[in-house]
């Protein structure tokens, strides 16, 4: 009786020794070999199916069900397919949707009996074992397509009796229950594509970035190729070899008649251009990331990797390859002025320069992209490197930024660099390249649609693979200036205007609720004197900003950041105003976009809908949406903003075009960069800084480090969506002031610098300028605390007034008393005076005074600084 575990227990070996035994014998005796041979297999086949047909098999009436693991996919807004998550990556297809160019491609080069065996093809099985005879190996299969889909399906891939006889009994079965054409279509969803796809929608997406049903003649056979031999016949892993076994498809074809001759020898004339967007293959890993951690605690990890979720996200994929480059770009620069950090990698020892290659080659080279190069020669004008199959120079010219003049300073022989490559010749052989290195800085982006919260585009790192941390949405960092527009929106609601005044000087906070005094100064070094509240925004004025958190009191701001939805613990602290509270990255950039919404907040989110493998809607995502401030005061910041971009410290982004608004933002010690900005359809955020927080650098600030990447990214989004006025909402005034003092402009009073001003009804100035105001503005700050009367005299504390003489050299009483006078290199200007009662100041406490030297609080001009006591 045959045994059916001997061809298991024979093993490769056994087998071949058994074979050479009897080589010789065969070689003679070749013919009534063959003939035996069949008559053998007919036998066998017929034991073998009488004593398998009592085996338990499998009912392949369960194709009835079919229901393999699907991958689930992550689709853009333009529903392209940006990821997946699968244990199996497959796309399930009806029928229809394959292509006959791959049906007969497949036919042809697989089991060109398909349409006319029942399962399997005894043709195929002789001619597989007469062949194995006249080569004396085990060098053919003769499996049909209807027994690698039972193979795939129902068993186990072990080659022994066992299995193949099992295989042809469900091969058997499966055409008794089931057409030619659900055959295909369960082959054609089932099989394995290599690089983890699985069935041909799968694979036609990654090879060639387009449905099944799109597919070409040429690529309908190179995919038809692969199934021998996935992986190593992949046109990413050795394209020659997918060449070749393309072409040996469409050969097949024309020889089975389902091509002509011509038209397969056009095709093979053809390259494999196998999608570009392959090399990258997720463009978007953070927000991908962000969806995946989502839909894992909605449905679960097991649902997730096998239920075919189709996960339709409010990723714009242009914009999300903008900030990719403007991330890239802006962090390669930033390091660069960082500074040179040395050769840390070398030639694995042993290995020869000449030759040896880097794992990264294998992904290829672009120009553009930045890769590894190995040090070949160094001498005094240059090195010599090897770039994958190019050469190249590096000249002193090409790494001036590391300050090094001397190349054989800079690296040796079999050292490797990073460098970018300018440009190919393929021709040639040779590229132009300059010296990079991997920034050890990191930085966030996010951009979102202000009207109806969708993030359009997000990164939240240099690098996922480096750090798959997330610092556009898990990361909270302290914000700096950009926190002031919330303190700002705040008192716009208060009563408020942007005309409004505050004195910018040196001043000194008191609490009874901490002990320590806060004496905060601006990032200038300087004062500015009388503000008005745009001026303070533009010139993001430290001290004239506290001074307005504590006329408007820290619940003000408080709850206005909650509504803008902040979600930040806050403390009330006279800092608070500077931004030395944390606040995650997409935290604030809605709270900025709510001003481009009209006060309307919207909820940001990553995902629209939520469908299943049947396409049956699962979820349908309906972000909150609630009123944060009035129109009237989100029109407001928007103006007071745009004056950041036009004549504040984000002018830099002036020449971007109008109705642009934005702040910048720098912690103490130049530890994180910030810039919001927003135009009236997107709002984006930028963040820079180190994961383990520590200096940028003395000049980093927003305006350096995290504004340039903002414009870079704006200036294709701007290309995409050209730019449009903010909405003006009803309640709105304007009226043409004096930049300089806030009041209504005059020019008999001599006001040069107008403005029209933007205000709520109601809060606009009644008051003219004159040229008194002008005056007192060139007198030192201290002056300038106290008002002018109606008849424009200056109106001092007598108090007061010895004090300020006593320490202001340049000012002067003269006419008997009765005005002032300064000396500036302006000029000189007077002011009538009137003194008023003393002021009677309240001492300090002498707790105060017992715990702190006072005559040390002083400005950085040596000006004796102001005490206020905060709000409780």
């Amino acid at each position: 009786m045959l045994n059916p575990g001997r061809d298991s227990l024979l093993g490769p070996a056994g087998r071949f020794a058994l074979m050479s035994r009897f080589r010789p014998f065969l070689r003679q005796h070749w013919r009534g070999s063959m003939l035996s041979s069949a008559v053998l297999l007919a036998a066998v086949v017929g034991t073998s199916m009488g004593y398998f047909l009592r085996l338990d098999l499998p009912d392949v009436r369960a194709l009835e069900d079919y229901n393999p693991p699907v991958m689930s996919r992550v689709l853009a807004a333009d529903l392209s397919t940006v990821a997946t998550f699968a244990e199996q990556r497959r796309v399930l297809i009806d029928y229809h949707d394959i292509p006959v160019s791959f049906q007969q491609a497949l036919i042809a080069v697989e089991d060109s009996n398909f349409h006319r065996h029942t399962g399997i093809d005894l043709r195929g099985i002789a001619r597989a074992v007469i062949n194995d005879v006249r080569k004396m190996r085990l060098a053919q299969g003769a499996s049909t397509l209807t027994q690698q889909l039972a193979r795939n399906l129902f068993l186990h891939p072990d080659k022994t009796i066992t299995r193949k006889v099992k295989e042809a009994l469900l091969a058997l079965e499966i055409e008794r229950q089931y057409t030619k054409q659900e055959i295909l279509r369960y082959y054609a969803n089932q099989i394995y594509m290599g690089h983890g796809r699985y069935g041909l929608e799968a694979a036609a997406q990654y090879y060639f970035g387009k449905p099944a049903r799109e597919l070409r003649l040429a690529e309908s056979a190179t995919i038809a190729g692969l199934i021998q031999r996935p992986e190593a016949l992949s046109p990413f892993k050795d394209a020659e070899r997918s060449l070749r076994r393309r072409n040996h498809v469409l050969a097949r074809m024309a020889l089975e008649g389902f091509i002509s001759a011509e038209v397969a020898a056009a095709a093979q004339r053809e390259p494999i251009e196998p999608s570009p967007l392959r090399r990258v293959e997720n463009p978007a890993p953070y927000f991908v990331e962000n969806v995946r951690r989502w839909l894992q605690d909605k449905y679960g990890s097991s649902s997730l990797y096998k239920e075919g979720f189709e996960v339709r996200t409010t990723l714009d994929p242009e914009l999300q390859f903008a900030a990719n480059a403007a991330m890239d770009s802006g962090l390669r620069s930033l390091d660069k002025r960082q500074g040179w950090r040395g050769v840390v990698r070398r030639t694995p020892e042993g290995e020869d320069p000449d030759t040896w290659e880097p794992p990264s080659w294998k992904i290829g080279h672009e120009s553009g992209s930045v890769v590894d190069a190995i040090v070949t020669a160094a001498d005094a004008s240059a090195l010599t490197l090897r770039v994958g199959p190019y050469a190249a120079r590096l000249e002193p010219s090409s790494f001036a930024w590391t300050k090094v003049r001397d190349p054989r300073k800079l690296a040796r022989r079999g050292d490797l660099l990073r460098v970018h490559l300018e440009s190919i010749d393929a021709e040639r052989l040779t590229t132009r390249v300059t010296l990079d290195q991997e920034p050890e800085v990191e930085a966030a982006l996010i951009a979102i649609d202000p009207s109806t919260g969708e993030i359009r585009a997000l990164v939240g790192g240099f690098d996922f693979e480096r750090s798959e941390f997330d610092r556009a949405t898990q990361a909270r960092r302290q914000t700096g200036s950009a926190f002031k527009p919330l303190v700002f929106a705040a008192a716009l609601a208060s009563g408020w205007s942007l005309g409004d005044t505050i004195l910018d000087e040196p001043t000194v906070f008191l609490s009874r609720r901490s002990p320590d005094p806060y004496q905060p100064e601006n990032y200038t070094r300087k004062y500015y004197s009388t503000v008005t509240l745009r001026k303070a925004m533009e010139k993001s004025a430290n001290i004239a900003t506290v001074k307005l958190l504590n006329k408007i009191g820290y619940d003000a701001v408080i709850d206005t950041s909650r509504r803008l939805g902040i979600r930040s613990d806050f403390q009330p602290f006279p800092s608070l105003a500077l931004g030395v509270f944390e606040i995650s990255l997409v935290d604030l950039t809605s709270a900025y976009g709510t001003f481009a919404n009209q006060g309307v907040l919207v909820e940001p989110h990553l995902i629209r809908e939520v469908y299943n493998r049947d396409d049956v809607l699962l979820q349908r995502f309906e972000p909150s949406v609630r009123d944060a401030v009035s129109p009237q005061i989100a029109y407001l910041m928007n103006r007071v903003l745009e004056g950041v971009i036009s004549d504040g410290t984000g002018r830099a982004a002036k020449h971007l075009g109008g109705h642009i608004a934005g702040k910048t933002g720098t912690t103490d010690n130049n530890t994180d960069a910030w810039f919001v900005g927003y135009t009236r359809d997107l709002a984006v955020g930028v963040w820079v800084g180190f994961d383990e927080p520590k200096s940028l650098g003395s000049r980093e600030t927003g305006a350096l480090a995290a504004l340039p990447i903002w414009q870079a990214f704006m200036k294709k989004v701007i290309e995409i969506s050209p730019l449009r006025e903010f909405v003006v909402p009803p309640g709105i005034t304007v009226v043409t002031i004096d930049r300089e003092t806030g009041l209504k402009a005059d020019r008999r009073a001599g006001c040069e610098h107008l403005l029209s001003e933007v205000y709520l009804r109601g809060t606009e100035p009644t008051k003219y300028c004159s040229a008194q105001h002008h005056d007192l503005l060139q007198f030192p700050y201290p002056f300038q605390r106290f008002p002018l009367s109606e008849e424009g005299q200056l109106r001092v504390p007598d108090d007061r007034l010895r004090e300020l003489l006593d320490h202001e050299m340049s000012v002067y009483l003269i006419d008997n008393g009765r005005r002032l006078e300064t000396r500036t290199p302006q000029g000189v200007f007077s002011l009538a005076l009137s003194i008023e009662p003393p002021e009677g100041r309240e001492p300090l406490p002498s707790w105060v005074l017992e715990r702190f030297d006072t005559t040390e609080w002083n400005g950085l001009d040596g000006r004796v600084a102001e005490v206020i006591w905060l709000r409780r």
